[in-house]
């Protein structure tokens, strides 16, 4: 049987991204039960983001509810999956229905998702970065300290409102932890001339890369900013789908891409950006889309195999919801854990589902 459901879970906080204000997330589980299987996937649009909104991807799967069930019964959801995706390339709609029948094919042969997908990886454990918000010095200081003694190796701080007190933190964090990796994310805050002093002065600092420096209307000149600094760039927000992937992949201006998979699509799709990437001298990291649990889980995996290994990754979100679809701890010494257990390893609380009749 093939159930849909909806969820919609406050933030601890609101806070914005790129001019974008969120309250809550929400997002769809589609859940199959088959053969004494309960297989999910998660289907998570990120407004501001994502060029198809949450009612959208809801409309699709009502309108292909029964041929889908009928194909995962059969075995033919691989054919169906090419002819929907064909119709509706809708990335979140490929991502939550292969998350789907991965997890459904590794829970039939009794493994974990990441053990059926990268058999040869003996580790469960990815590194994650914490995020650190700046408030005073002394404040986010105590913050960090108490991030890095709970294991993590790598601060990402959040820059582009006001440099000169962000500068002042970021040497008194280095001096206090000379040993943690730092990096930044600007949030397209800089112009091109902001850009080129800020982060000559930040480079005596070891920042490990720079997560979207200019404002988007000289977003062309990354080229030239990378001839500018020794501080890589990386490109978050720039890669809203597959597509602006492989363009920024032969344009040379970033040398890290922070990848949401939520909005790239399929596994396959998500590691062809992957290996395009790297053909061009391209670390990946990965990154959720502030969904819910088995997204994160599903994101940890894919950062597990594809993922840079030098590279902490965007992992820890999850104590930004207020609750979550499963309370299990995934967050262990700065590094997601992936579960064990057959398929996705989790179980969820309907508590927080409304199903979609």
């Amino acid at each position: 049987m093939l159930k849909y459901y909806t969820y919609k879970i406050p933030f601890q906080t609101p806070f914005s991204i790129s001019g974008a204000v969120y309250e809550f997330r929400e997002g769809i589980i589609v859940e199959f039960d088959h053969d004494g299987i309960q297989a999910f996937g998660e289907l998570a649009p990120l407004p501001g983001f994502s060029d198809f909104s949450l009612d959208q991807v809801i409309s699709v799967l009502q309108l292909n509810k029964e041929a889908l069930e009928n194909a995962l019964i059969k075995g033919e959801f691989p054919q169906f999956f090419y002819v929907l995706s064909q119709i509706h390339n809708i990335p979140s709609l490929k991502f939550g229905l292969d998350t789907l029948y991965h997890d459904y094919l590794s829970k039939r042969k009794g493994v974990s998702l990441a053990e059926y997908l990268f058999p040869e990886l003996a580790t469960s454990k990815v590194t994650s970065n914490g995020v650190l918000s700046i408030k005073d010095v002394r404040s986010s200081l105590n913050t960090a300290t108490k991030m890095i003694q709970n294991g993590f190796k790598t601060l990402k701080v959040k820059v582009g409102r006001d440099f000169e007190n962000e500068f002042q933190l970021l040497k008194a964090l280095r001096s206090e932890h000379p040993s943690i990796q730092i990096r930044i994310d600007c949030n397209r805050a800089w112009s091109f001339d902001e850009a080129v002093s800020n982060l000559s002065q930040l480079e005596p600092l070891n920042i490990e890369y720079c997560e979207e420096p200019l404002i988007t209307k000289e977003i062309d000149k990354l080229s030239l900013l990378k001839k500018e600094t020794s501080i890589k760039l990386a490109a978050d927000e720039s890669i809203r789908n597959k597509k602006d992937a492989g363009v920024l992949s032969v344009q040379n201006g970033f040398d890290v891409f922070v990848l949401k998979p939520m909005m790239i699509g399929s596994f396959s799709e998500i590691y062809v950006t992957k290996q395009q990437a790297n053909s061009h001298y391209i670390d990946m990291v990965f990154t959720t889309s502030l969904e819910s649990k088995i997204g994160r889980i599903i994101t940890a995996i894919l950062a597990l195999g594809w993922g840079a290994k030098k590279y902490a990754h965007g992992l820890a979100t999850g104590s930004l919801l207020s609750h979550d679809l499963n309370d299990e701890t995934e967050i262990n010494s700065g590094s997601y854990v992936i579960p064990q257990k057959p398929g996705i390893g989790i179980d969820l609380n309907y508590k927080y589902l409304k199903e979609i009749i």
